[in-house]
């Protein structure tokens, strides 16, 4: 039972560095055609996907610290980790803000088409 569970601890490191490099990659591939509608959609996902992947990573590796050396307490870690839930929500909505009000600027083309 518990090499099961390191492996999906394992697992969820990986998943995090996966999401960064996923996100990342999305960003930078949008950056040039961000005026876009579907552009920047995309963007906003990768952006999304960074963020969750940080987050994904502190809460991993604090549970990978704390199965090593018994630090934090248990008490600390649900504290941190709602804590890291709490700033994932702030980073989506944020991120929802960001979409929203470039897509109400007037500088985002929704054709398909066009040279910006």
């Amino acid at each position: 039972m518990h090499s099961f569970s390191a492996i999906n601890l394992a697992l969820s490191l990986l998943f995090g560095v996966g999401q960064i490099v996923v996100g990342a990659a999305l960003v930078l591939h949008g950056r040039r055609q961000w005026r876009r509608a579907g552009v920047l959609l995309v963007m906003l996902v990768g952006a999304w996907f960074i963020c969750s992947g940080i987050i994904e990573l502190f809460v991993s590796g604090m549970e990978s610290l704390q199965r090593l050396s018994g630090v934090p307490d248990s008490a600390t870690f649900t504290l941190w980790r709602g804590r890291a839930d709490g700033t994932l929500a702030l980073a989506t909505g944020a991120i929802l803000l960001i979409g929203i009000g470039a897509m109400l600027s007037g500088r985002i083309s929704w054709r398909r088409n066009t040279r910006v």
